[in-house]
């Protein structure tokens, strides 16, 4: 039997003498440390290309999100792809990846601000850790820009993808047709409240049936708002399925 070998990243660090993370356990760790997994293979290509980070949290959330990409080909559901908020496009290069594999013939819209980065706190933001001082507050918002040109770059594989740059939901506008159109799945990055309620009432009405909406900072102790715009709109529309991630991260099926 091969001895698993536990990247570094892996190995249980302690914490007050509790482990925090040991996930030797888990059959896709087991076979990223011994000869590789399919998943993994794209991840880490992907936030290499993207030069962007990389968590336990993360991987949990991108391993859903292209989940919901293989349903919307699998389910061979109609209308476009969007995301709100790609930062260096890791998450963006992983679900063009796999559309263009599955021969998927559909647009891909994605929204970011680029070098804006976040949007600016609201009171809803502004709960418990989310309630950072000035100082880390603009830390918070310059962490989250990119350059429009190099996520262009990355993404020149994938000629079904158009960006747009620009706040949400202005720049909702900015795309001809964009409000006529139906969309299968909407992965929703913004982390804060007030662009994640206005994707979320752009898109929800244009969804179509069964289509998912990805939220990616559902959860997300340094941004309490995502969560409240979620369940606002939760309360609102009813999705048929909800389903939260204990790493962060939620799936609404509307």
């Amino acid at each position: 039997m091969a001895r698993l070998r536990v990247p570094t990243f892996l190995k249980p660090r302690l914490k007050e003498g509790h482990a925090v993370v040991d996930l030797s356990g888990i059959e896709r760790y087991w076979r990223e440390a011994n000869g590789g997994d399919p998943y993994f293979e794209l991840y880490h290509r992907a936030r290499t290309l993207a030069s962007s980070n990389d968590n336990v949290p993360k991987q949990n959330r991108l391993h859903t999100l292209v989940q919901m990409v293989d349903r919307v080909v699998a389910e061979a559901l109609p209308g476009d792809v969007v995301e709100c908020g790609c930062w260096k496009g890791h998450s963006t290069y992983m679900m063009a990846d796999r559309l263009r594999a599955a021969g998927w013939a559909g647009r891909m819209f994605v929204f970011d601000s680029f070098e804006g980065g976040l949007s600016d706190k609201v009171a809803a933001d502004r709960i418990g850790r989310g309630d950072t001082d000035p100082e880390k507050t603009l830390e918070q918002k310059l962490r989250f820009a990119s350059n429009q040109e190099q996520v262009q770059a990355l993404l020149a594989p994938f000629p079904f993808v158009s960006l747009h740059k620009g706040w949400i939901p202005a720049v909702f506008d900015t795309v001809a047709g964009l409000a006529e159109r139906t969309f299968s799945l909407v992965h929703i990055d913004v982390d804060l409240y007030e662009p994640t309620r206005d994707s979320l009432d752009f898109f929800g009405p244009r969804m179509v049936d069964n289509g998912l909406l990805v939220i990616d900072d559902y959860g997300a102790a340094n941004f309490p708002g995502c969560k409240a715009a979620v369940d606002e709109y939760r309360a609102r529309r009813k999705p048929k399925f909800f389903l939260e991630s204990h790493l962060i991260g939620a799936v609404m099926m509307v």
